[in-house]
Parts: C-alpha cells; structure tokens; sequence
C-alpha cells in the first residue's frame, strides 16, 4: 500500500490550462504544457484516458518510489490548473516498465488495467495489472498483478497495454522468446478471463499464436481494438517485410477457435505500422507507418525507408471481400513537415484525424535523438502535432496541418506519443522526453 502524493503545478500553467479548457472556437489552436515531470513523481509518460470525474490517468516508463515506474493522475482544479497525484509506484517484483504503446484502460468496476514491459514473477516477462480505486475519496489504490508473462521461457514484453470486453475480460498482445534480428519476434493475442468468483484466480488463455510466423506477420507492438465483435491490430514484422493489419473473428461456437484474417500487408506505400488502428465511422479503420512512403527520409525500417505515412482501410461492401488500402498522406520532413509516427490517430469532428510524429517539425534542435540522413544522429526536430482534414469530395487530398512543433527546449517537450481528446475537442498528450527536468511532460492543444 502507498500513499498518493499530490503536486500542484504553476500558476502560469494552471491559467493556461484554464484557457485550454474553457476556449471554445477561433482560427489559430493554443498550446500548453500542463505538467512536467520530475523523476520522483514519474519519468517517460505514455498515454492518458479521461475517467468519468474529468481526470487524466497514465503510466510513466520509470521514475517514482523505485525508479520502476508509476500509475499517475492529473487532476483538473476549480478556476484553473491541474494536480498530479502518483496513485502507485512500481518496484519490479509487481511490474517493470509499464508502456511504451500502452495506455490504461478502466473497467466497469471503475479499476485500472494495464500492462508493464518488464518485471514480474516470472522471469522479468512483465506483467498484466489492476488498480483498484479506494473505497472512500482520497484513500490508497490497490495494486495486484493479474499476470506474470513467463518471459525467457514463453512469452514476454507486453507493449500495448489491455483492452476491457463486454464480459469484462482483457484482451492485449504480447511478443514471445523467439529472436529475429536481436529481438522478441512472434507473438500472441492473449486473453485474461475474470475468476467466478471475487479474489480468485484470472485465467490466461490464447486468443491467437503468431509463432512460426504466419501470413498475419509477427511482433505486435501495440494492442488491439475491437469493432463489430473482432479484434484489429498490427504486426511490424520486425525487418522480414512492412508489416500487416490483421483481423481476428471469434469462433462460431464457445471455446472454439478464433479466425485470423490479413486485411492489408504495407508492401509499396508504409512500412512498420508500431501504433494501433483507430476505428472511424462505417467501420473505417485508419493508422500510421513508422517509415516507408514517397518521402525521402533515411531511416531504414524493414525493406523500405521513408518518412512514415497515414492509411485508411475501408471494410468491404460484402462479407468476405478485400479491404481498401488508401495511403492518405506521406509525411515527408520537409519545411517543417514531421517524420516518423510512432503512435495511432483520434477521429474527431467531421471525420477529422489528429496524431503525432515523434520527429521532425519546424522547432529543430540538437535535444532530440534520432536518426539523420544516412542512418547517422542529426537535428531532425522534437516531433510535431498534425491534423488530417478529408477530402471535399470523394477521391480528393487529404490536407495536413501542423499545429504545433516540438523543440524539447527551456522546458517544452519532445517526441510526442499518443494523443486522447475531451468532449471540447481539446487533444492531450505526454511527451517521453524534454519538460523542466527532461523526464517528460502532458501538453494540451486546442486545434
């Protein structure tokens, strides 16, 4: 058990974030950073949720009590501003490292469900967690680990944190030990099934084996959504290829075997899809490629290089069908443009696409690691927030915007990660790096 210990942010950056969210309308977006990190209330953040009660919830990669990470909550304050509070604090042995591609996920009984990279009681295979909300306000959360992947010996690195089903059973995806060009390749679709009855055990099962590799590719580094009953997710492939978008429909029958089914493999326009599809309306499913496309960054990823792009996959009109694969924008890295999307994208109003580039950018600067031309470290740019505005008519461009450029410098951020979105149509999210100590920060953006 731990105690929860709030810190209250500046006054400049609680009127800022007062302006963030009572601004409603106007042509040009507002930026701001609502927190920095500062290693002993957390290090590295990745995504945020919004709970019912308006707070933001994430995972920071390390910092905190044992430097292993912490379970964090970014409280909005009457009048204006935000107060942290780190809910829990790993020390290994309960989890190592919770993220990256993760976010937290909230069941119905108001618990958080999560997942850590490492750690454990396996052997340091991470783990899948529950964070039990107090009985009372202002309490103590309770951590328990539901599972302990069992690392060398099976399956590990659980990058994409869990997704909560009907049933209340989680869904998330895991690598396994089989190395490929000096990583965990292959891979699983897990399942975590509730005990019948309160404390018992949670039952692991898998939903779907990508060892031997299969046509649906290997070594997911995200998670999965689910649409119409299936569960979506990606597959990098690690270098063998670019990578898949794969379905998996559930069996006819209870305790019966799920389908899988490839619905796009990036052979000539993107290439290691890292972040999750987002489903938009009609079932339309849209992400990003980490490189490939007709920009002409360097970085090699898999057979292709580029700078990354953004695809929509349209379902078929007829059960069985192919699926369409539309590449609607090539980032290129150029005249501020970003490069390099690591993580998916939020449809908001009007079918418009919001998401992040962890490089590139107009803010260039030397703060920021990543790789130049030739495969070499150069200043590439801290990242950058872009918008994707449809077409007028169909078959037309996509028009980008970037609405704002990261510098990781005098305490701004760098190397955005996922973004989430209020009913306001304000975006949030962290950044790993930059902020007043270098450990990260949340942002907001008004578009």
């Amino acid at each position: 058990m731990q105690t929860a210990r709030p810190t209250r942010i500046s006054e400049a950056a609680a009127l800022l974030a007062l302006a963030l969210l009572t601004a409603h309308g106007g042509a040009a977006q507002t930026f701001g950073t609502i927190y920095s990190f500062n290693l002993s209330d957390g290090g590295r953040p990745d995504g945020v949720i919004f709970g019912k009660n308006g707070s933001l919830y994430g995972t920071t990669g390390g910092g905190g009590g044992s430097g292993s990470g912490t379970v964090f909550e970014l409280a909005p304050v009457k009048g204006g501003g935000w107060t942290e509070t780190v809910l829990f604090s790993f020390n290994g042995s309960d989890g190592l490292e919770p993220g990256p591609n993760s976010t937290l996920a909230f069941g119905s009984n108001g618990a958080l469900y999560g997942t850590t990279l490492e750690g454990g009681s396996g052997d340091n295979g991470g783990t899948v967690f529950e964070l039990a909300p107090p009985a009372a306000a202002g309490g103590v959360w309770t951590q328990k680990v539901l599972y302990s992947f069992p690392g060398q010996t099976g399956m590990r690195l659980p990058f994409g944190g869990v997704l909560v089903g009907p049933d209340g059973a989680l869904y998330g995806t895991a690598q396994a030990s089989n190395l490929v060009l000096g990583r965990s390749a292959g891979g699983v679709v897990f399942k975590l099934t509730p005990p019948v009855a309160p404390g018992g055990t949670w039952t692991e099962s898998t939903v779907f084996n990508f060892w031997p590799p299969t046509v649906l590719g290997q070594g997911p580094e995200s998670g999965v959504v689910s649409v119409g009953g299936s569960l979506y997710g990606t597959n990098t492939d690690f270098g063998s290829d670019c990578g898949k978008v794969y379905e998996l429909s559930p069996p006819a029958i209870l305790g019966g075997v799920w389908t899988g089914t490839t619905i796009s493999t990036f052979a000539g326009g993107g290439c290691g899809p890292i972040g999750p599809p987002t489903a938009g309306p009609g079932g339309v499913l849209y992400g990003t490629t980490y490189a490939g496309g007709s920009g002409t960054c360097e970085f090699q990823y898999g057979p292709l290089n580029g700078c990354g792009t953004v695809f929509q996959l349209t379902p078929p009109a007829v059960a069985g069908g192919a699926w369409t694969d539309t590449v609607i924008y090539n980032f290129t890295g150029l005249d501020g443009d970003g490069m390099y999307p690591s993580a998916g994208v939020v449809v908001g109003k009007d079918g418009v696409l919001y998401g992040t580039t962890e490089f590139g950018g107009s803010e260039v600067s030397g703060s920021c690691i990543g790789y130049g031309i030739g495969g070499s470290y150069g200043e590439i740019g801290c990242g950058t927030v872009f918008q994707l505005t449809p077409p007028a008519t169909a078959g037309g461009a996509w028009t980008e915007t970037i609405l704002h450029s990261f510098s990781g410098q005098h305490g701004a951020g760098s190397q955005p990660s996922s973004l989430t979105m209020n009913a306001d149509g304000v975006l949030f999210g962290p950044t790993p790096f930059g902020g007043t100590t270098d450990v990260g920060t949340i942002f907001a953006i008004e578009p």
